[in-house]
């Protein structure tokens, strides 16, 4: 009804692809002589004459950018950064993300989540969410109304964060 499976299926395989390539990339090296030949370190002196290794020896991202127009440029770096910032705070993405599932005949669950970074604080949207649902299950099903049988808001702590959370019954009442 209201859920929105396949764009969290695509990330959590766009992150497990990520972490595979990435992960490919690993050299182990047995010492500093080895990491230096291979090319993963580089050794310089400062101008004190101290020597200074630089992991890695070459950037990660290279120094590439897109002109946008003549005097208008943007860096891959920026660019990166400004992907995952949209990737995890994702503002288009609904703020709230639910299942309904059907008990019996006429008494219906609905489980809310809160997005994990949101703009605006949230303090009571849960309710006017929980109704909004509600209200639309009782339109799709044809019947004249419903009473709620059990609500409940509250905040799961998470590892990054927390998140709000609202859940409840009801049952609808035929015409």
């Amino acid at each position: 009804m209201f859920e929105r499976r396949t764009p969290a299926v695509l990330r959590g395989l766009t992150f497990a692809a990520t972490a595979f390539l990435v992960g490919g990339c690993y050299h182990q090296a047995q010492s500093v002589s080895d990491s230096l030949d291979a090319g993963l370190i580089s050794r310089g002196t400062d101008s004190k004459g101290s020597t200074r290794y630089n992991v890695p020896a070459n950037p990660i991202v290279p120094n590439a950018e897109l002109k946008l127009t003549p005097n208008r440029s943007i860096s891959l770096e920026t660019m990166l950064i400004g992907a995952a910032i949209f990737y995890f705070v994702d503002p288009l993405a609904p703020n709230w993300e639910g299942q309904m599932k059907r008990l019996s005949d006429d008494t219906f669950s609905i489980a809310m989540r809160s997005k994990r970074f949101r703009s605006t604080g949230g303090d009571g949207e849960a309710g006017r969410v929980f109704r909004r649902n509600a209200e639309q299950i009782v339109r799709e099903s044809g019947y004249t109304g419903y009473d709620v049988l059990a609500y409940s808001e509250g905040i799961e702590s998470e590892l990054i964060g927390a998140l709000r959370y609202a859940e409840g019954t009801i049952r609808i009442t035929k015409k």
